[in-house]
């Protein structure tokens, strides 16, 4: 450790008497240096910047800020699936991507569930007497919703104009009043679309 720091201190005293510095090869990859000459004189003060003098002798100290990278404070960790088709091959997609989000496969990275509003034809999918013919898909989604990767709500609104109860239904999904307003709840609590 001790090694490190005076490695660290040398380094910086060195940086600090230099007169001028050779800047990198790789200008569009580097860091423009800067130059300090011996003079404090020559550069400009800021409100908020101690003088020269005073740092030398020890008086002040540097603050170091860590620096964040804005693009990954704007990568949003809850999704709600966007359906477009409401095909058995695009719910097959969503819970396939949803699997990855939730395991760290995918360019997205959640621990709360993937919420899967259903409001049209994907719906009859997940009927009781449909079941035979989409054993793979209710099954991916009950287990994705038993190890609570994906939360999936279906519109009640859009089943009572066709007919379907809530009991054709396996019981992990869950009933909203209406699709788009929970699409608008889910966008006002912060989820993103996938």
């Amino acid at each position: 450790m001790r090694t490190v720091l005076s490695i660290l201190i040398f380094t910086t005293s060195s940086m600090a008497f230099a007169e001028d510095v050779v800047p990198p090869q790789d200008a569009a990859n580097a860091i423009e240096p800067v130059v300090v000459s011996d003079s404090a004189a020559e550069i400009p003060a800021t409100d908020n910047a101690a003088p020269i003098e005073a740092v030398q002798s020890g008086d002040v100290t540097a603050e170091i800020v860590p620096v964040t990278s804005p693009a990954i404070n704007d990568i949003p960790s809850l999704f709600q699936a966007k359906i477009q088709e409401h095909s058995a091959d695009e719910m097959l997609h969503l819970l396939q991507r949803a699997e990855k989000i939730a395991s760290g496969q995918d360019e997205y990275v959640t621990r709360d569930p993937v919420i899967l509003v259903l409001s049209g034809d994907e719906i009859a999918l997940f009927k009781r007497e449909n079941y035979r013919d989409n054993k793979a898909l209710v099954d991916l989604a009950a287990r994705l919703d038993a190890f609570n990767i994906i939360d999936v709500k279906v519109c009640r609104y859009w089943t009572g104009q066709r007919g379907i109860e809530m009991t054709d239904l396996p019981p992990f999904i869950e009933g909203v009043s209406s699709a788009d307003q929970e699409n608008k709840r889910l966008e006002k609590a912060g989820y993103a679309y996938f």
